[in-house]
């Protein structure tokens, strides 16, 4: 799982690579958890967790928000 800032510094091309990666992750994950064959169940949290940061991400780009320091 990538950090928020590792993220933040790729590009929009690179963020929807990765949503799209993100996305087909999920889908394997939750064909194996219906098969019961997945091994590693926080698995399935961990990609979505990551697919909404990068999905907040593109959004915050799209309508050109400011990011919010660190230290407010």
């Amino acid at each position: 799982m990538r950090k928020a800032s590792e993220l933040r510094s790729l590009d929009a091309g690179q963020l929807q690579a990765e949503e799209q990666r993100l996305r087909r992750a999920l889908f394997n994950l939750r064909n194996q958890a219906s098969r019961s064959q997945l091994d590693h169940p926080h698995e399935i949290k961990e990609t979505r967790r990551e697919l909404a940061q990068v999905l907040t991400i593109l959004r915050e780009r799209a309508l050109d928000i400011p990011r919010a320091s660190a230290t407010e």
